[in-house]
């Protein structure tokens, strides 16, 4: 696979600290303390959590960023998982259009599995 730049920035919720205080008078806000899955009757005035915007890093990945790296396996994977289920289909039910089917088939599933494991994307 192609190896991207990692791009980060300073999380502007906690000011790069990594610890949520943004919430009424240097307390953890409402948000981050959902985040933190703490029980109902521990939720109010809480200090000290981990931001739940950057994890607690201090720097925080854009959603752009993220969405795009992860889009193109993705749609890799489920258009290969769905070649194969239909060819699978075509061949149980013993489909007069299989040799149609794999033949459409047969060059998308190659060239995806090609892509992604090919030795100088490593």
């Amino acid at each position: 696979m192609e190896v991207g730049k990692l791009n980060l920035y300073e999380c502007k919720h906690c000011t790069g600290t990594g610890t949520c205080t943004t919430g009424h008078n240097q307390h953890s806000c409402r948000t981050c303390i959902q985040r933190a899955d703490l029980p109902f009757w521990r939720r109010q005035n809480q200090s000290g959590l981990v931001c739940g915007v950057c994890g607690g890093l201090g720097m925080a990945e854009p959603t752009t960023d993220r969405m795009n790296k992860r889009i193109a396996p993705l749609l890799a994977i489920y258009l290969s998982s769905f070649l194969i289920g239909l060819l699978t289909y075509a061949l149980i039910t013993k489909n007069q259009y299989f040799s149609e089917i794999l033949a459409f088939s047969g060059p998308i599933i190659g060239s995806v599995v090609g892509y992604y494991f090919s030795s100088k994307n490593k």
